[in-house]
């Protein structure tokens, strides 16, 4: 099944910087939409030593699933998957080109030799992350694995976004956003650093890193925009 872009113009509305240029949609938010975000309690009070400190931290962590879980109202998250990404930080590695290449996203032919990175994405690693958490971003165009901290996450139905700053630059290009789907498996991220702002896409666990000057190119008759059809 290719890639429903419907879904992808929604999610691009959540995503901030140029990689929503040309991404219009009629799409408007349910105010019932709850937005916020999560913080760790992971950690053990003091004074509570022994089985009753791992009592107490296997408790504490099990509040935190149930968080995670309870902030997807519109989709029922694996628990065991959640336990095992609480720690874990990296969010993709290098995949197979021809495995990404047989899946959903279907990349051209014009994309599959544009330089751009495929990727394997565990969705789960981000879904188990609430703000102030870390997490890491293997850039392979620029050979550099990004620490990020989540400074904000957002809420909107099945569509949850992620954002915050890269601790590894000296800049105030130093920032990433990853917007995800679980019912479509689909996610969008933008990473922005000195070096070049760099775009994801992953349908299904499969995707690529790619420039944002590569992925994005103007139509032959030089509009980033659609123009309404009314009448006059």
């Amino acid at each position: 099944m290719h890639v429903q872009r419907n879904q992808a113009l929604i999610m691009g509305l959540v995503l901030t910087g140029a990689a929503t240029v040309g991404l219009l949609l009629h799409f408007r938010a349910d105010p019932s939409t709850a937005s916020g975000s999560l913080q760790d309690s992971s950690y053990a009070p003091p004074g509570i030593a022994g089985s009753e400190q791992s009592g107490a931290s296997a408790s504490h962590r099990n509040d935190d699933i149930e968080r995670l879980v309870s902030r997807r109202s519109t989709f029922s998250l694996d628990r065991t998957k959640l336990q095992a990404a609480l720690s874990k930080k990296a969010v993709l590695q290098l995949a197979d080109p021809d495995k990404v290449i047989a899946g959903s996203l279907r990349p051209s032919a014009k994309q599959i030799s544009d330089g751009r990175q495929f990727i394997a994405y565990d969705p789960y690693v981000i879904e188990s992350k609430a703000v102030g958490d870390d997490i890491e971003i293997y850039l392979p165009n620029i050979g550099l694995t990004a620490h990020g901290v989540i400074d904000n996450i957002e809420v909107n139905g099945d569509i949850i976004r992620w954002s915050g700053r890269f601790e590894d630059f000296n800049s105030t290009q130093s920032s990433f956003s990853i917007s995800q789907t679980m019912i479509d498996q689909y996610v969008l991220g933008v990473f922005e650093t000195p070096m070049g702002t760099f775009n994801l896409e992953a349908k299904n666990g499969l995707g690529w890193i790619v420039d944002q000057g590569t992925d994005f190119h103007l139509p032959a008759d030089g509009k980033d925009y659609v123009e309404s059809k009314g009448k006059r």
